[in-house]
This record gives structure tokens, C-alpha cells and sequence, in this order.
């Protein structure tokens, strides 16, 4: 095929496309969702077949990438629509499932834990803190109340006793998540 000819095929799909967009589109949905199984089985064994190759190629893309994934992905959690995506996930089976088994591995890790401190003993933390903030030394309110942050997380095997728990902001506490952070 000659090179006019290309170019001229190739313009003649482009002007088929814009007069037909509504019907190829329909088509192409169709299609995918007759073949949707066949397209995720096809996907899965591709990729236990090549997982090590797939991993790889992330790894690199990652490395190379990394300043603008790390700062996409904070833009994105800094938006309201994942918020609302998260709160719609809540609410499906398999996002109230999720956070069932998360629930229940936190009961039973509440259950293992060494639990001996008392009431007395967390009024005596507050007053060594001197009703501030471990992290940022914010004083509490009434409108911000002070939390129990756990220094070594429960879910990193630390215990709710006296010597693991500082008073916390509710920020602070909740940016820290179950990572450990040295205090002031």
C-alpha cells in the first residue's frame, strides 16, 4: 500500500469515527461487557505468569516516577470526591466487610494486650504533660480534647500501659496512625 493511500485510509477512519462515534462506542461497550470474565481471567493468568516482570517494570516506573505519584496521590486525598468515594465503599458488601474484619482484629488485639492503666494514672500522664500535646504541645480545650495515643501502635504490639501512652490532640494522633513518632 502506498503512502497516499495510508494517509487517505487513515483520514477516511478518522471522518467514519466522527459520523459513527455513538454506534462504535456502543459496540465496543457491548463487547466488553460480553467479555469482561474472559478479559479478567485472561488478565489474572497474565499476570501470574509474569508477576515478576509486571513487578519489575513497576519498581522502575516507581524509581523514575515517584516525586509525581507521591504528589498526585496527595492532591487526590486532599479532595473532597475521596472522601465521598471512601463513604460510598462503606457502604457496599465488600467495604462493610472490610471494615467488620478490621474491627474484630482490633477486639482481638485489645483482648491480648497488657491493660493496666488506670484512671489515676492517665490524669497523671496529663499533669506531666501539663495538659498539652505529646507531639505539638497545643494545650487542650473543651473543643479539643485530648486522646489516648498509644507510642508503640497496639497493632505494633505495644500495650495499653503507663510507660506506652501520652496525651495527644485528636490531630495529631490521627496523623500518626500506627506509626511510631518520637514525642517532645
Amino acid at each position: 500500500m502506498a503512502y497516499k493511500d495510508k494517509i487517505k485510509e487513515k483520514e477516511w477512519s478518522k471522518q467514519y469515527y466522527i459520523k459513527n462515534r455513538e454506534k462504535i462506542l456502543k459496540r465496543i461497550k457491548k463487547f466488553y461487557i460480553d467479555n469482561i470474565e474472559k478479559k479478567i481471567e485472561y488478565n489474572n493468568q497474565y499476570y501470574i505468569n509474569n508477576k515478576d516482570k509486571i513487578l519489575e517494570q513497576h519498581k522502575k516506573y516507581r524509581q523514575k516516577n515517584g516525586e509525581q505519584i507521591s504528589e498526585a496521590q496527595s492532591k487526590y486525598h486532599k479532595t473532597d470526591k475521596h472522601k465521598l468515594i471512601r463513604k460510598q465503599w462503606n457502604k457496599t458488601e465488600k467495604g462493610k466487610a472490610h471494615n467488620q474484619r478490621g474491627d474484630c482484629k482490633r477486639r482481638i488485639r485489645e483482648k491480648l494486650l497488657i491493660n493496666t492503666l488506670t484512671a489515676d494514672e492517665w490524669v497523671e500522664i496529663l499533669k506531666q504533660y501539663k495538659f498539652r500535646c505529646a507531639y505539638c504541645g497545643k494545650e487542650f480545650t473543651l473543643f479539643d480534647r485530648e486522646t489516648r495515643d498509644h507510642v508503640i501502635p497496639i497493632s505494633k504490639g505495644g500495650d495499653n500501659v503507663k510507660e506506652n501512652i501520652v496525651p495527644a490532640c485528636r490531630s495529631c494522633n490521627s496523623r500518626k496512625g500506627n506509626n511510631f513518632k518520637k514525642r517532645k
